[in-house]
């Protein structure tokens, strides 16, 4: 009887060490696959940043040549849609993302000068 058990464990020891082989195998494959995607993203991603940072500065013209009140309803509205957003439950990453425009607009706001913020003097 203690050979029949040998034999049973001996299959046993057989399948586990398949099983481990197969593992280590495909965890091969899976870091090769995994580098081979990391150089992709490295590869683009100078074009990446390049690309963010034109229309980061697009942007900032736009605002910068609209006039205040366009920006303060600009930023209402964001806000207002911030806020309905977060009432209505939604994800708090997209409450988050709905300020973004707000955030955009005040800063271009308050980081006007003075004297272009006052009234323009009628002459």
């Amino acid at each position: 009887m203690a050979d029949t058990n040998k034999g049973a464990n001996n299959g046993a020891e057989a399948t586990a060490d398949g099983t481990r082989a197969a593992a280590m195998h495909a965890m091969s494959e899976a870091q090769v696959r995994l580098r081979s995607g990391a150089g992709h993203v490295a590869e683009r991603l100078p074009d990446a940043i390049a690309g963010a940072q034109v229309a980061a500065r697009d942007t900032q013209k736009a605002l910068d040549a609209m006039p205040d009140q366009a920006l303060l309803v600009g930023a209402g509205f964001s806000v207002g849609l911030a806020v309905g957003l977060f009432f209505a439950g939604v994800n708090r990453l997209l409450v988050v993302l709905a300020l973004a425009p707000a955030a955009a607009m005040a800063a271009t706001l308050l980081g006007r000068p003075a004297a272009e913020a006052a009234a323009p003097e009628s002459g």
